[in-house]
């Protein structure tokens, strides 16, 4: 009994080390996480206060705080407020295609916001690229704003109401066979049904087609996945060119452009809007 007494208390005394020693190491995870928004807020304030009496001065603390912004995304820490300071940061530092493509995160994860979208716009009125949509994609888009203009989370929100509005209505069905009540339920029908496919086919098309940006000053776009190919191009592919990759290889990307325009860039041109 004393044997096992003691293995059962040497083992009670470790658990409760190895448990010590994990919320310390939870407490230090916090504390770091905490140094780094801390730093990374007074960074940005300070470079906003020397925006117009010492800009070589701002240009600094903007560095400063987007390298605390993106150790911050490093460990771990990814939300829409994040990325649109991060977005702020590289805009007020004339990079356009680091800007966009930190809005364009943070409208992942907050894509009701309203002020992100005019940002995007105005990243995208200062870009030297002016790739305009194909015109086919224009309508299409016209034809489905619900898809397009409608941010994800009140399509869901929409489709969730509907789909307990639906069975609700089911359930009164069973007992009061009424053509109202019928109507109803195809009619919600149809928008669960409307509002499900246009979030399945948003999740197919991220995963797919994963949307992408330039974020070098300028790249070559070529023909094929080697620098022996000839241009795409008569102008190189700048800073703020989106598209969407069709096909990845180890050090080039397949990708298209907003007009419709194909051509592969070195990997290093651009970077994902979603993260792996």
């Amino acid at each position: 009994m004393t044997g096992r007494t003691g293995i059962r208390i040497t083992l009670l005394v470790a658990s409760v080390m190895l448990a010590a020693g994990a919320a310390s190491q939870e407490i230090s995870s916090a504390s770091v996480t905490e140094e780094h928004l801390v730093s990374a807020e007074e960074a940005f304030g300070r470079a906003i206060e020397l925006d117009m009496t010492d800009p070589a001065a701002a240009r600094d603390y903007y560095r400063k705080a987007i390298l605390h912004y993106e150790r911050l995304a490093a460990s771990g820490v990814r939300n829409g407020k994040l990325y649109y300071n991060i977005g702020n940061s590289w805009f007020r530092l004339d990079d356009m295609g680091r800007a966009i493509l930190s809005y364009k995160r943070s409208v992942l994860y907050n894509p009701a916001d309203p002020n992100l979208e005019q940002n995007i716009q105005f990243a995208r009125s200062r870009r030297i690229n002016r790739i305009e949509a194909q015109q086919r994609d224009r309508i299409f888009k016209t034809l489905f704003f619900i898809h397009y203009d409608v941010p994800t989370r009140v399509r869901f929100g929409i489709f969730l109401g509907a789909f307990v509005l639906l069975w609700s209505a089911a359930i009164v069905a069973v007992f009061h066979r009424r053509g109202r009540v019928r109507t109803l339920i195809i009619s919600l029908t149809v928008v669960c049904i409307v509002f499900l496919v246009s979030l399945i086919w948003e999740k197919a098309s991220l995963t797919r087609n994963p949307a992408g940006v330039v974020i070098t000053p300028e790249v070559v776009a070529r023909k094929g996945d080697a620098e022996t190919y000839q241009p795409s191009f008569t102008a190189p592919l700048y800073s703020g060119t989106e598209f969407d990759l069709l096909e990845r290889r180890p050090d080039w990307w397949y990708i298209e452009l907003e007009d419709g325009a194909k051509c592969w860039i070195p990997a290093w041109g651009g970077e994902l809007v979603l993260q792996e």
